[in-house]
């Protein structure tokens, strides 16, 4: 599926559930404002931007990012990770898969839910992992895979493309540096490396 369809499928599957009166739990002078929880809360759900949703996901006196309350706003999360921004928050991309996998969607969600996600993901990395070397992230395939969703079948898909070999030397060398790089013991990495469904891209990058 083209990504823009996945998009699209993204808002029709989710249009019916209903948008939050609320996300704040209480007054903070550096956290959420009420001002910036009407911004979330009145604005077109297409118009909200990455900003807003960084904010939440850094602030102690909201609702919990991966609660039922923030269903309605699936299609606009998961579309502002496609849509790349000289002006991006570094808190949304930063803490965007983490607190997604809050939700648990393989658990949670119902059927038509889930395949919509996983038909998202799919495109995407699909389309990140059709672009030229010097363009794609192939990190994100673990990045995503924090959330739950099975890279499996996109990563065989992949294997008979002549490029193969390239973005697997990529995928491990990602491996390579966190585990010797990015954290501060073995301990931590063997922590990161069992979220979500990374081990199975771990263990079929071994093969």
């Amino acid at each position: 599926m083209e990504l823009v369809l996945a998009i699209e499928q993204l808002y029709q599957t989710f249009s019916k559930l209903t948008k939050p009166t609320k996300i704040v739990n209480y007054g903070c002078v550096s956290c959420i404002s009420k001002d910036d929880e009407k911004y979330f809360l009145q604005t077109p759900l297409k118009k909200l931007n990455d900003h807003i949703f960084g904010g939440i996901m850094e602030s102690g006196n909201v609702i919990e990012m991966g609660n039922e309350c923030y269903k309605y706003f699936i299609p606009r999360i998961l579309e502002l990770i496609t849509i790349e921004n000289y002006d991006f928050s570094f808190s949304f991309v930063e803490y965007i898969y983490r607190d997604f996998a809050k939700f648990d969607y393989k658990n949670t969600f119902n059927e038509k839910e889930r395949r919509a996600v996983d038909n998202f993901f799919y495109s995407y990395l699909e389309q990140e992992l059709a672009k030229p070397k010097v363009e794609r992230d192939e990190s994100e395939i673990f990045n995503i895979a924090e959330t739950g969703f099975n890279a499996i079948p996109l990563l065989e898909k992949i294997q008979q493309r002549k490029d193969w070999g390239e973005i697997k030397k990529e995928l491990n060398y990602h491996l390579y540096l966190q585990e010797n790089k990015w954290v501060k013991s073995k301990a931590e990495f063997k922590i990161w490396s069992k979220k979500g469904t990374r081990k199975s891209i771990i263990n079929y990058l071994s093969n």
